[in-house]
């Protein structure tokens, strides 16, 4: 429309020559604008006519299109919930089905209106690559998404506990999983987290088993106690028969006897008989004067001169020790006397001895060339006579 416009006021320009004061042409010709009015809006008009009109039932088509599509599935939603389909397939499905859809008519749409749908196509595919990789943790939390809906750990309604948070699954999207918290919170955990992380599954189950624990005195009787709470456990309605609820004493305690009772119960009943019985077991255990007691600590004080004595007695003791631990090392340093001074004497000794030797030496030397001297005067003699 836009191109249709600016052609007609190009194509005025061209064909109306305008005529101002101070020009060679007719001074009475009337002066003109540089658009021709009349032709802009005979093509504007020939646009509405022809495309304007198409343009506008494609819309309306478009529309109704879509509030059709909404309107299945609804209507297919509603017959899914009265035919107890799994809650997060089902939800699942319908809404990526009514995306894809969408998506699939308004290419039509563009298409119908003249614009060439295989660019948009390529230029779709070129922005899912660059989206992609700028995306791969949403992309991985799509995939977690489709792995949950498939494998199905955990389904809409079901109580889990997953990377340390517990509430009821409120709805599984593709990228995140919402649920609500027992006090009402909303909680949100993305999908990779909660396809990677441990997820414990009360409701899947249709039964549970519940443990408690009540503890009794030394001095009471046990076996009565026993009784008692198997009597409130049948009074609860909710126990199961099979397994047979399991009650016997667990341990005997630094003040008390601990008594284990482990009941199954529909899941649902859980918490039902959880606070019930807590309540009906302390109420039979005041009627019948069943203490449950407190943490007890026994002191023992000890007599003052009892004390004194022992005191002494430790004193007494720790200076026999010293007196001990002193003799010991008077002993072992005289012994290192001795033996220092008889080493030292042992060596003066050897040190005498060598010097004796070197005298010994020494003076028969001095012997022996006094001998060869007198010998030699004695030859000397012998041959003048």
């Amino acid at each position: 429309m836009f191109g249709l416009l600016s052609s007609a006021a190009t194509g005025s320009d061209t064909t109306t020559p305008s005529v101002t004061e101070g020009t060679t042409g007719d001074p009475t010709a009337p002066a003109t604008s540089g658009i021709d009015w009349a032709h802009v809006w005979d093509t504007v008009w020939h646009w509405c006519v022809s495309e304007g009109i198409k343009l506008l039932i494609a819309l309306i088509v478009l529309w109704l299109c879509f509030k059709i599509v909404n309107f299945i599935f609804r209507r297919v939603s509603k017959i899914l919930e009265k035919r107890k389909a799994d809650k997060t397939l089902s939800r699942a499905l319908v809404s990526v089905s009514r995306k894809i859809i969408k998506f699939f008519l308004l290419l039509m749409f563009v298409g119908y209106i003249g614009i060439d749908t295989s660019s948009i196509v390529a230029a779709i595919a070129a922005g899912a690559v660059t989206v992609g990789l700028a995306l791969q943790g949403a992309l991985s939390n799509l995939a977690s998404g489709v792995l949950i809906i498939c494998l199905r750990p955990f389904r809409v309604g079901d109580f889990i506990e997953c990377t340390g948070l517990k509430g009821t699954v409120e709805d599984i999207g593709l990228f995140q999983t919402r649920l609500v918290s027992p006090d009402n919170k909303v909680l949100i955990i993305s999908n990779t987290n909660a396809i990677n992380a441990a997820i414990i599954n009360y409701s899947m189950k249709d039964t549970r088993r519940v443990d408690m624990t009540f503890s009794i005195a030394y001095e009471e009787d046990f076996r009565k106690a026993k009784n008692l709470i198997r009597e409130e456990i049948a009074k609860t309605g909710l126990a199961l028969p099979e397994p047979e609820p399991f009650v016997n004493i667990k341990e005997h305690n630094d003040s008390s006897i601990d008594i284990e009772v482990r009941t199954w119960v529909k899941s649902d009943d859980y918490w039902d008989f959880y606070w019930r019985l807590l309540e009906d077991v302390k109420m039979a255990f005041d009627k019948h004067d069943i203490t449950i007691p407190y943490n007890q600590l026994d002191v023992h004080i000890k007599d003052k001169e009892s004390e004194k004595l022992q005191l002494e007695d430790d004193d007494k003791y720790v200076k026999a020790e010293i007196e001990h631990y002193k003799h010991t090392l008077s002993t072992k340093e005289v012994a290192r006397k001795r033996r220092l001074a008889a080493e030292a004497a042992e060596k003066e000794r050897k040190e005498n001895k060598n010097i004796v030797k070197a005298i010994i030496k020494k003076a028969r030397k001095k012997d022996k060339k006094q001998s060869e001297k007198v010998e030699a005067n004695n030859e000397n003699k012998t041959k003048k006579v």
